[in-house]
């Protein structure tokens, strides 16, 4: 009875409200989908069972006996006999409103039954739209902050949704059931630095070692103690002449690498087929990622990266609950630490290349053993000597220590380079979106985890999507 009454009722709204004052609650959701889309009048028989009455979870589901027969990545409940998302892997769908028809020891969570999400390690540990936060997973809120947990904690008829509270007649507007099915333009913003946490501290300890030894303060081996005091100061003076311009642009920039690869653009292409009833499937492809810091913006397609490759996705389960789009975790493909490689070489290269009176760098090794001109510091020691005789054959001292430790330094940043290229190996990616129309998501969240041999961390993200 409690179906029929929501039936009718979105009925009455779909025929007194026009799309053009038919936001329900703020949201960007039309009552008539007529109005709305290009998608014609919705047959009633595409979203009711014959007898007028909404599907139940397990009418919802293509048939099986087995995984072989469903559209990877769902899997074959035989208990049912139904395919379902492998987070729903012992149930199904469940009523959004009701939160009904859910196992013993299950909640309906993001439109499907699973356990209650207990203790989380990151974000791939929690259900779509829930984010992992000190140990326990929490619904993600609207502002990207927590959000609401229970009805109870929304307006009057209200329901939560994943941390975010919306009227219930969102639920029963009439619509295709696979209205969403297409190929899709998806830009995203991966703010990924919350999850390198551990990942560039190498470098950035590099870089500390190197803005010392620009500032003259290396040590030299074999030279008295009494002369110490007297170069030291000589070599941080001189040595400001034999760093290029760039030179402390480049290392300024190699202590804030966080801050390069803090916002990564990427622009995918989704291909999501419908299994009907507001089920999908889908799997991604980077076309494009980019990167900015301080006005030197940088982009290019994955395939180009060296060793990269095309990048693309594991297949995801997808749903469409309430006038929001839910995509289930799923892996990206390849290494992904070769993109934050390549962004953080081109980015340092790029500072080179901005200004005509630089030298225009294209390779991190030779742009860094030219930072700092050791020979020219030391003829500059050796001409000083003809006035003070007691830095006498100091030069030659001077310039085997300072090729030994900008040697060392240069090694150590490749290096550095090469182990986050190689051991950040792993990404995964969750999301919801709100369903502005059939062609365009709007306010979609992703809910991300990086990780590789130096353990893992959490990172959170923005986009929008059009379909082509």
């Amino acid at each position: 009875m409690k179906t029929t009454i929501r039936i009718l009722v979105s009925s009455l709204l779909v025929l007194s409200v026009g799309c053009g004052e038919g936001m329900i609650g703020g949201e960007s959701t039309c009552l008539d989908p007529a109005d709305c889309t290009s998608e014609p009048p919705t047959d009633p028989s595409a979203w009711t069972t014959p007898t007028g009455q909404p599907p139940s979870n397990t009418e919802k589901l293509p048939d099986c006996t087995s995984d072989a027969q469903c559209t990877a990545p769902y899997l074959c409940n035989p208990t049912v006999g139904k395919c379902v998302p492998p987070s729903a892997k012992n149930s199904g769908p469940c009523d959004p409103i009701e939160g009904n028809n859910c196992p013993a020891g299950q909640q309906c969570i993001s439109g499907v039954c699973i356990p209650p999400p207990s203790g989380c390690q990151t974000n791939e540990n929690c259900p779509a739209g829930y984010m992992c936060i000190g140990g326990a997973c929490v619904p993600g809120g609207a502002d990207g902050k927590p959000g609401c947990k229970a009805d109870s904690e929304c307006p009057t008829g209200q329901i939560c949704l994943s941390g975010v509270c919306k009227p219930k007649q969102v639920c029963t507007i009439p619509h295709a059931p696979n209205r969403l099915a297409g190929t899709w333009t998806f830009d995203s913003q991966l703010h990924v630095r919350d999850g390198l946490e551990g990942f560039t501290k190498g470098l950035l300890n590099v870089a500390s070692t190197l803005q010392k030894i620009i500032e003259g303060k290396f040590s030299v081996s074999g030279v008295p103690s009494f002369l110490t005091s007297i170069l030291g100061a000589m070599i941080q003076d001189l040595i400001k002449q034999y760093v290029p311009a760039w030179g402390q642009s480049v290392i300024a920039l190699l202590a804030d690498v966080n801050d390069v690869i803090d916002d990564t653009h990427v622009v995918s292409t989704e291909t999501i087929t419908s299994l009907g009833n507001d089920l999908y499937a889908g799997t991604s492809v980077w076309n494009k990622v980019e990167f900015e810091y301080k006005g030197v913006k940088v982009s290019t397609a994955p395939e180009a990266i060296p060793g990269l490759g095309k990048v693309t996705t594991e297949s995801y389960a997808a749903r469409e609950v309430c006038g929001v789009f839910f995509m289930d975790n799923h892996k990206v493909k390849n290494a992904i630490g070769k993109v934050f490689r390549w962004a953080i070489e081109a980015v340092l290269t790029g500072v080179t290349c901005t200004n005509s009176s630089f030298t225009c760098y294209k390779d991190l090794k030779t742009m860094f053993n030219a930072v700092i001109d050791c020979q020219g510091l030391a003829d500059a020691i050796k001409s000083a000597s003809q006035t003070n005789t007691a830095l006498a054959g100091l030069d030659v001292v001077v310039l085997a220590a300072c090729v030994a430790q900008k040697g060392s330094l240069v090694n150590m940043i490749m290096q550095e380079l090469d182990d986050l290229a190689l051991k950040l190996t792993y990404m995964s990616l969750a999301a919801k979106a709100d369903i502005a129309s059939p062609n365009q998501l709007v306010q979609g969240k992703w809910y991300g985890t990086l990780g590789g041999a130096y353990g893992k961390g959490n990172f959170e993200g923005t986009f929008t999507a059009v379909k082509k």
